[in-house]
C-alpha cells in the first residue's frame, strides 16, 4: 500500500465528512446540506463505506450513484467529491461546491471545478446529481488540495503554502487561517512522494534492503532513481548504504553509494534552499554559502568532505578489486527544487550541473542523469561500454551491503545500560526488538528499532518518527498506570528506547484466571482513570491507538499498566511505516485507525476500551472476524438489548453500547462518561 492522501478537518466539525479507501488510492470528502439531518446522513454515508469497501478501489460514478439512491430514501443531501489514483495520474468526480487547488510555490485554484457559492447540484436530491470529471495529472513539484467550502477560497489562495511546505505536516494549523466555518475539511494529495520509496513506473526497484518499508519524505533519493533510469547506459543500477569508511579519529558514512555500470560513486545529499555558493577549489570545512529567508550562512562544504573521503573510501576491501577510475569520483546532490546551485572553481562561478574540479560533481537531482552521462563520455571515451556486467554489479552490492559476521556476545554497553543480547521474543514485533537491560540493580527494557532509511538527510525525521514512544512517555511522566520512559540512545543504525520492565500477565492471561466480577471492574476503572489522565495532558492530544488485551499488563497487586506507546499518534510525529502498522491487533481497532492518513481523536481509544470492557465482562467480543460486522448487527435492538443481558445490566445501557460501539467517533461517549458508567455495575 502506498498512502497517497492525508485528510484533515476542523475540531468541531458537524456536517463535513473524510475518508480514505483501505488501499491508499482512493478517497472521499462530503459537506452535509444543513438543512437535512446531518448526523443521520454521516452514518449512512460512514456505514455504507465500511460495508461495501473492498480491496479495490470503488467506481466513482457507482459510489454516487448508490449514495444519491440512499440519500434520497432518507432525506438527506450532500455535496461530495471522489478522488482516485488512475496510474500517473488522479481522477476527481464531483457534484456540488467541492473546491480544488494546485499547490506548488503559492497555493493556485482551479475555477473549473466547484467555483459556485451554493451548489448547484447534490447527492440525495430530487434530481439526478450533475457529475462533474476532471483529471489531474501531478509532477514531482505540485501538490492538490481538495475543500469543501468551509475554508475560504480567497483565504486559500493568500496562505503562504507550498508543495514542501505541505509535506512537513501539521496540516490542520496551516489551514487554519483559511477557516471560515467550524465545518471544514480537506484532502491533501499526493502524498507518496513525501512518504514512498519507491515508484510504481520504475522498471525495478533500485534500492536494497528494506527502505522500501518506510514512509518518510524520499522525494531526493526517487527523483535520483528516476533521473538514472531515463538514461539506458545506467540499466542495471542499484544504490545501496555505504558501509563506515574508518580513519584515525572517526568513521565516515556516505548518504548512499550509486553502483552501475561504471563503477561506484559515493553519493553526498543537500537539501538546502536559496542561493547556494559551492566553492570548489578550497579545503576550507565551512565553504558553502546559503543565502536564503533564514538568513546567510557559511555551512559545511560537502565537496570538500567528500574529496577527504574518497581516498579511504576506495580502500574499502569490498571495492579492491575495482581500478582506480571506477571508484575515485563522488557527487554532491542538492535536492531541493528551490535551490539555485553556484559552483566557483578557479575564480569563476559556474551554475550547477558542474564537473571540472577533479573527482567531484555537483548537480541538482534533477541534472543528474545528464551529468553523469556526461561525466562517463569524458572519462571512459565518447563511444561508452560499460566496464561493469549485471553480474559484477550484483556482486558489489552484495558485498557492500552482507555485514561481517561478529562474534557472539552475551551483553553489550548502551549509554550507561548492559543490554543482553537474547531478545524478548514474546515482547517482541516486526518494528522493534526488545533486550532486557541493566542499569545498576535495575532492570529494564530496551526497545531495539533499526534505522533502515538510506539518506541521512531525512534520518532525523526518521528518529523523530521512531522516538515518538520516549517522547509521548516524558509528557506522561506524571500519569499513573502508564510504563515509566528511562533513557534512549542511539548507536549506529539502532535506536534504543529504554522503558520500565512491564509485568508479564497480560489482561488476556490475567482474564483466564477467573477474576471476579468485582476485581474485573476495578481494573476497567483504573484503566478508564489512565486514559483520563492521558486525555487531560494537553496539546498536542496523544491518542494510544493500539490498545488491546497485550497492551494492558495486570501487576501482582492487580494495577494495570498501559504499556507499547510506539504507535501512537501526537500532531508532531510522522505518519507509521508499513511494519509498524502490522504490529496492531486489528479486533480492537476502531474503524478509522486502520484508513490510511486518517487524522485519529481520542474516540479512537475509546471504541477500543469499549470492546475491553466487552471481552473483560463476557469474555467475547460482538463480533466474529471484524468490526464491520457491528454495522449489520447494531440496525437491530434486539441486539444492544441481549448485549445488556449477557452482562447483567439494566437495559437502560443500550444507548452507552451504541455509542462506545459507533462507527462515527463523534457519536462516542468521553472518558469521563465511560467512568461513570462503569462505577454504577459495580
Amino acid at each position: 500500500m502506498e498512502l497517497q492522501f492525508k485528510n484533515v478537518s476542523g475540531k468541531d466539525n458537524v456536517g463535513d465528512f473524510t475518508w480514505i479507501h483501505q488501499s491508499g488510492r482512493q478517497a472521499l470528502i462530503a459537506d452535509m446540506v444543513s438543512g437535512s439531518d446531518v448526523h443521520k446522513g454521516l452514518d449512512l454515508l460512514s456505514s455504507w463505506l465500511t460495508v461495501n469497501q473492498t480491496n479495490e478501489p470503488f467506481n466513482a460514478e457507482q459510489v454516487i450513484a448508490g449514495l444519491h439512491d440512499l440519500f434520497q430514501a432518507n432525506n438527506v443531501q450532500s455535496t461530495l467529491g471522489i478522488i482516485t489514483q488512475q496510474q500517473a495520474c488522479f481522477e476527481l468526480h464531483f457534484v456540488g461546491n467541492i473546491r480544488l487547488y494546485r499547490v506548488e510555490k503559492h497555493v493556485e485554484q482551479i475555477k473549473e471545478v466547484g467555483d459556485e457559492i451554493h451548489p448547484l447540484s447534490v447527492v440525495g436530491s430530487e434530481y439526478s446529481p450533475d457529475i462533474q470529471h476532471t483529471v489531474l495529472t501531478p509532477d514531482h513539484h505540485a501538490k492538490f488540495i481538495v475543500t469543501s467550502d468551509g475554508l475560504d477560497s480567497s483565504l486559500m489562495r493568500s496562505l503562504a503554502l507550498s508543495s514542501e511546505i505541505l509535506c512537513g505536516g501539521q496540516l490542520h494549523r496551516k489551514l487554519l487561517p483559511a477557516v471560515c466555518d467550524q465545518d471544514w475539511s480537506a484532502l491533501v494529495f499526493p502524498m507518496a512522494n513525501a512518504q514512498s520509496f519507491v515508484n510504481h513506473h520504475w522498471p525495478y526497484n533500485p534500492f536494497v534492503g528494506p527502505q522500501e518499508d518506510r514512509l518518510h519524505e524520499r522525494r531526493g533519493l526517487a527523483e535520483i532513481a528516476t533521473e538514472l533510469f531515463k538514461q539506458p547506459m545506467f540499466e542495471g543500477f542499484r544504490i545501496v548504504s555505504c558501509p563506515p569508511i574508518l580513519s584515525e579519529n572517526s568513521s565516515r558514512l556516505f548518504d548512499g553509494l550509486l553502483v552501475y555500470p561504471f563503477g561506484v560513486i559515493p553519493l553526498e545529499l543537500k537539501d538546502h534552499h536559496g542561493a547556494i555558493t559551492i566553492d570548489m577549489g578550497t579545503n576550507k570545512r565551512n565553504s558553502l554559502l546559503v543565502e536564503n529567508d533564514l538568513g546567510r550562512s557559511y555551512l559545511s562544504n560537502p565537496a570538500t568532505k567528500l574529496r577527504e573521503s574518497l581516498r579511504r573510501f576506495g580502500d574499502l576491501p569490498q571495492l579492491k578489486g575495482l581500478t582506480p577510475e571506477l571508484k575515485n569520483a563522488g557527487l554532491v546532490i542538492f535536492t531541493s527544487h528551490h535551490a539555485e546551485v553556484e559552483c566557483v572553481f578557479d575564480g569563476q562561478s559556474t551554475p550547477a550541473p558542474f564537473m571540472h574540479a577533479g573527482e567531484v560533481m555537483v548537480a541538482k537531482s534533477t541534472q543528474l542523469s545528464e551529468l553523469l552521462f556526461q561525466f562517463c563520455r569524458t572519462r571512459f571515451g565518447k563511444k561508452l561500454k560499460k566496464r561493469l556486467t549485471d553480474s559484477e554489479i550484483n556482486q558489489l552490492v552484495k558485498d557492500l551491503t552482507t555485514l561481517p559476521t561478529q562474534p557472539v556476545q552475551g551483553a553489550i554497553t548502551v549509554g550507561d545500560y548492559e543490554l543482553e543480547l537474547t531478545p524478548i521474543q514474546a515482547e517482541s514485533t516486526d518494528y522493534f526488538t526488545v533486550y532486557n537491560a541493566h542499569l545498576f540493580n535495575e532492570q529494564v527494557w530496551a526497545k531495539c528499532f533499526d534505522l533502515d532509511h538510506l539518506s541521512a538527510v531525512h534520518r532525523q525525521s526518521e528518529l523523530q518518527s521512531l522516538g515518538r514512544e520516549a517522547l509521548v512517555l516524558k509528557r506522561l511522566s506524571r500519569v499513573e498506570g502508564v510504563q515509566r520512559y528511562q533513557d534512549k540512545e542511539l548507536v549506529d543504525d539502532k535506536f534504543y528506547v529504554f522503558v520500565e520492565k512491564a509485568p508479564t500477565t497480560t489482561l488476556a492471561k490475567w482474564l483466564q484466571t477467573q477474576p471476579a466480577k468485582e476485581a474485573r471492574l476495578n481494573v476497567l476503572i483504573a484503566i478508564a482513570e489512565t486514559m483520563k489522565q492521558i486525555q487531560s495532558v494537553g496539546e498536542p492530544e496523544i491518542i494510544h491507538r493500539a490498545i488491546n488485551l497485550s497492551n494492558i499488563r495486570v501487576g501482582d497487586d492487580s494495577n494495570p499498566i498501559l504499556i507499547n506507546f510506539e504507535l501512537c499518534q501526537q500532531e508532531m510525529v510522522a505518519t507509521l511505516p508499513l511494519n509498524a502498522r502490522r504490529t496492531f491487533e486489528q479486533k480492537y481497532q476502531a474503524p478509522e485507525v486502520n484508513e490510511p492518513g486518517q487524522s485519529l481523536t481520542f474516540a479512537a481509544d475509546i471504541f477500543s476500551f469499549g470492546l475491553i470492557i466487552l471481552f473483560s465482562l463476557t469474555g467475547e467480543l460482538p463480533f466474529e472476524q471484524s468490526v464491520k460486522e457491528l454495522i449489520t448487527k447494531g440496525r437491530r435492538p434486539v441486539f444492544w438489548k441481549q448485549l445488556c443481558q449477557k452482562l447483567d445490566i439494566s437495559p437502560t445501557h443500550t444507548e452507552f453500547w451504541q455509542r462506545i460501539l459507533h462507527v462515527t467517533p463523534k457519536y462516542r461517549p468521553t472518558i469521563e462518561q465511560v467512568l461513570e458508567v462503569l462505577k454504577t455495575w459495580k
